[in-house]
Formats: structure tokens, sequence, C-alpha cells
């Protein structure tokens, strides 16, 4: 029995001296705050950084881990809130559950909620703060502990949870402005800008946001009104067309002037008239008893809109 108490005594050896191995040399305050070894506060996060090299290596990583923290109980609590008007039937889950898709968008909302202007409030000097240095006996390596308390209200929460809903509102009241300007719009170069901006508004709020589906149908609808675009004659006679861009009954705007190509006809000139383009051409090497045409071209966006156009001699 002796022997076997030995043993384990010389086990747990390398594990003691490991333990002896570096020595606390300095710590601030100098008496360990009663809210390191006493219970949990209510309305604070205690956060801590084990073996940093600095100082400001420690307050930088508890600052990541509480804005972390702030972002994912915030992220929490407005999904829960939102999850519940998601549209599933213009999500598309690539193969996840229902449940795993709440999940990426808590992530993905997190994310969001940390570039919170209203996030940058928060710093160190609300945090009641603990340190301690430790020094390798021989070597004489150091490194720190890092503790803080943050005091971190349930009235803030609220306050960043209404600050994040307004910034929400703002976006879907964006893409609700997107889609009623449609309905009145009569310039190609505006139709363009707000798929531009469309677009770019999707690349920031993320695949994983269920209003990304609501601004990707948006942008189909604008790229379904510029394939119904077509090229209207206004007027056509001896050296002379004058077209217009047409959806439906609406004449649309444009600053472009077209390409044209034809069979014999020469000297093309282009100018604005309005809202319409005015072409003028040489049709002297051009006959009567030929197919004579031509050949008008847009670029909207990634349409190529193109139309013969027979010509009067």
């Amino acid at each position: 029995m002796r022997n076997k108490y030995l043993l384990i005594l010389l086990l747990l050896l390398p594990l003691f001296a490991c333990s002896q191995k570096y020595k606390l040399v300095d710590q601030n305050p100098k008496n360990k705050p009663k809210w390191m070894t006493e219970g949990s506060y209510p309305e604070t996060y205690f956060i801590q950084a084990n073996k940093v090299a600095t100082i400001e290596d420690g307050q930088n990583a508890v600052m990541t881990t509480l804005l972390n923290q702030i972002a994912s109980s915030v992220a929490v609590q407005v999904t829960g809130e939102t999850k519940n008007i998601i549209d599933w039937t213009t999500v598309d889950l690539g193969g996840m559950t229902k449940d795993e898709y709440v999940q990426k968008v808590t992530s993905n909302t997190s994310l969001k909620i940390q570039k919170m202007p209203a996030l940058q409030g928060f710093s160190l000097s609300k945090a009641e703060v603990y340190w301690e240095k430790y020094t390798d006996k021989k070597t004489k390596e150091t490194y720190y502990d890092y503790y803080i308390l943050y005091p971190f209200s349930t009235f803030e929460l609220q306050q960043l949870i209404d600050s994040y809903n307004a910034q929400e509102k703002a976006i879907n009241d964006k893409i609700d402005d997107y889609r009623n300007q449609l309905d009145g719009i009569d310039d190609v170069s505006k139709l363009l800008l707000n798929i531009d901006d469309m677009k770019l508004l999707m690349k920031e709020i993320g695949e994983n946001d269920f209003k990304y589906a609501r601004l990707s149908n948006v942008v189909k609808q604008y790229e379904q009104f510029i394939n119904d675009i077509d090229i209207h004659v206004v007027e056509n006679k001896k050296d002379v067309l004058i077209i217009q861009l047409v959806n439906d009954d609406v004449v649309m705007k444009t600053t472009s002037l077209p390409k044209l190509r034809g069979e014999c006809a020469r000297d093309f000139n282009t100018k604005h008239i309005g809202n319409s383009v005015e072409i003028t051409f040489n049709t002297f090497d051009c006959y009567e008893q030929d197919d004579n045409y031509v050949e008008v071209r847009f670029n909207i966006g990634k349409k190529r809109l193109v139309k013969k156009i027979r010509i009067n001699l």
C-alpha cells in the first residue's frame, strides 16, 4: 500500500512541478476583487483572456470576445423575432434544414451587428478590470491573465435590438422603394443604375439573410423589364430613320446611341431628338431590287437588342 501511494506521488510530481513553473509577480489591483471569487453578477459579462503576451493583447482579446458575445445576444433576439416572417417558399435552403438555415441566419446577423455603429461605443472604460502577471522561474518568460466584468443591462440590449431593427427596416424600405420605382421608370440609365445598386446591396446583406431573396426577386423584375424593351420605328423615309426604345406603351429615355450596320447604306450619323434617336445615312449604293436594311443594335446591360429595319429608297 505504501508503495502504491509512493507511485501516485511520483506520477503527480511532474504536474505539481509544472504548476509551480510560473510565479505570480504582479497583479492589479493588488487585492483580487470580489467579482473574481464570488458568484455571477446579473446584467454583466465576465470575460477572461489567459496567457497573453502583453496587457494590450489581453485588452484586445477581451474586447473582441465581449463584442462577439453582445452581438450574439442581439442576433439571437432579433432572429427569434424575424424567423416567423421568413417566406420559406422563396428561400433557397441549399440542402439545409430550416433549423440549420435559421442558425446560419443568426450567425450572419451576428456578423452584421458587430459592424453596427452602435456597438462601437463599448470600451474598457466601462469595465472593472483585473490582471495578473506570471514569470517563468527559470527562463524569466512572462505572460498575463486578463479579466473584466462588463456591465450590460437589458435596457442596453433592447437599445441595440431597436437600433438593428431600425437598420433592417431601412433596408426593407429601400427594397420596397426599388420595386415601387419600377412602375414609373422611363429611363434606361435609371434601370441599370438601380440594378447595380441592388446587386451591391445584395453583397452587403449576404445570401444568408432572408431579405436577399426579396431583393433578388426585384432585380429579376428589372431584368425582365429590360428584356421587354423593343425598338420602335417612328419614321422611315429616304436616308432617315427615327426610332425609340419602348416597353409596352412607355417610351424609354436613353443617353446611348446605337451601333449600326447596313448592307449598302453608308455614312451613318446619329443624334438624340427628345426621347427619340435620329439616324441619317447615304443610300447612293443601294438598289431597289436588293434587300436593303439597316441593323440597329443597343446594348442595355447584359441584353443585346437588335432590329433589322428595311429602308425606303
